[in-house]
């Protein structure tokens, strides 16, 4: 069951308030998605107003309009706590953006590939996600990449002493 089913409110109070603590910060918030059967990540900008849908088997971010609407939300009460000021042109207008990004070949690496996309972000540190962030040379991770992600998502339990 997906976190945002469980209580919509709290989920978007919990949004708003961490962008509020960063709000002297320009970054990326990354925010995993599970629908119940498949994970994706919405990268947000909060400052910029730009949410950046990534999809490991290209699909639509109008497939999840629940969490659309409560990002929307969530973006609308920052701007207003923040005291921004917005032309009217764009006081309804969060910008969307589908990113281009290595698509999964099976049904069952969604979760891995949102952990290597988060991965990347991370590591190349941006507050943007240009359509052309990932290396499109390989349209899909290779079996090295997806083990290289288990055996350092293995190696941080150990350390942290999750177990």
């Amino acid at each position: 069951m997906s976190m945002w089913k469980l209580d919509p409110d709290n989920v978007k109070k919990y949004i708003v308030d961490m962008f509020l603590g960063n709000i002297e910060n320009d970054k990326l918030f990354l925010t995993p998605y599970n629908s119940g059967a498949h994970w994706v990540l919405f990268a947000i900008n909060a400052v910029s107003e730009v949410i950046y849908y990534l999809d490991p088997v290209h699909g639509n971010y109008s497939n999840h309009p629940e969490i659309k609407t409560m990002l929307d939300t969530a973006l609308k009460v920052y701007r207003a706590q923040r005291g921004a000021k917005v032309s009217k042109q764009k006081s309804n207008n969060i910008t969307w953006i589908s990113i281009k990004c290595p698509r999964q070949t099976n049904n069952i690496d969604c979760g891995y590939y949102v952990l290597r996309f988060m991965k990347e972000i991370v590591e190349k540190n941006k507050t943007i996600i240009p359509e052309t962030y990932f290396d499109n040379s390989s349209p899909s991770y290779s079996e090295e990449d997806l083990m290289e992600l288990k055996e350092d998502w293995c190696q941080y339990v150990l350390d942290m002493q999750i177990i």
